[in-house]
């Protein structure tokens, strides 16, 4: 079993930890008991996330498992992180875990993803060096339509660069892949969130400052069905892809653009006239 600090879920830690020890006989009864619980299935609905630990929780396992420094440490913040809902709070126990993990030299799966959605910038920056490999931080500045430093520039091709996401060699850039995916790893989801709210104030401002022939913006209130509803989800992941495609095509790159597709509820659900079908 891999030490905790690799663990970016305490579900996953406790049932290697159970599924480990469960060859030599060990039950679920038997887990809850050591830990204190009369309930014999209660930390196997924790594993399965139909259960949370509570504060005195989570010291009653640690103690049962052995936890103690560190690791104990890291234990109670791994538990806050998976069960906060709010997402502010939880990017604040990642940002614990990732302290914990680096002073104690591990590498947190996810790293690589939150860092690279933790800015605007580092997208656009991509754009930019796969068709400008040799361009100077100052250069790529000049570029960017919202105001953007050279030193805000080189901050973030550092991270690219320690990210995996470019190369460089002989002083020019080159992008490792050509198109990037979120993932479904949790700490991306994290950054994308807030990389969501950074282009949308990027979107608002261009209604100002870009022209509008440079720009597209267009919209649509509409009263659907919750059939409805996912229908218009899966033709948009579809045309998601048809302008990935289009852009892959693309040649001679002059700007680099973002598209946001925003869809979201305006009111709330009209239980009565549900109940009524």
């Amino acid at each position: 079993m891999k030490p905790i600090l690799e663990y970016s879920s305490f579900r996953t830690f406790l049932l290697d930890y159970y599924k480990e020890r469960h060859e030599f006989g060990f039950t679920w009864r038997d887990f809850a008991k050591i830990a204190g619980y009369s309930s014999p299935v209660f930390l196997k609905l924790v594993c399965d996330a139909k259960a949370n630990l509570s504060e005195l929780g989570v010291e009653r396992v640690a103690s049962a498992i052995g936890l103690v420094g560190v690791d104990l440490q890291y234990f109670r913040a791994l538990v806050r992180y998976e069960q906060e809902k709010d997402s502010k709070k939880r990017e604040t126990f990642w940002k614990e875990l990732r302290c914990l993990a680096k002073e104690n030299s591990f590498h947190l799966v996810g790293e690589e993803q939150y860092d690279y959605y933790a800015s605007w910038r580092h997208p656009v920056l991509r754009e930019l060096v796969s068709v400008l490999p040799s361009a100077k931080p100052v250069e790529l500045a000049n570029l960017f339509v919202e105001e953007t430093s050279a030193a805000e520039v080189r901050k973030a091709l550092s991270v690219l660069l320690q990210t995996g996401f470019l190369k460089e060699q002989n002083g020019k850039f080159s992008v490792v892949e050509k198109s990037v995916s979120t993932g479904i790893l949790e700490p991306g989801k994290l950054a994308i969130r807030n990389m969501h709210h950074q282009m949308g104030e990027l979107a608002l401002k261009a209604l100002e400052n870009v022209e509008p022939s440079e720009r597209d913006v267009s919209g649509l209130t509409m009263g659907i069905s919750k059939n409805a509803y996912q229908r218009i989800v899966e033709e948009t992941a579809a045309f998601r892809r048809r302008l990935a495609a289009i852009a892959m095509e693309s040649e001679g790159e002059e700007r680099v653009y973002r598209m946001n597709l925003q869809f979201f509820p305006l009111t709330k659900a009209n239980r009565r006239k549900s109940n009524e079908n």
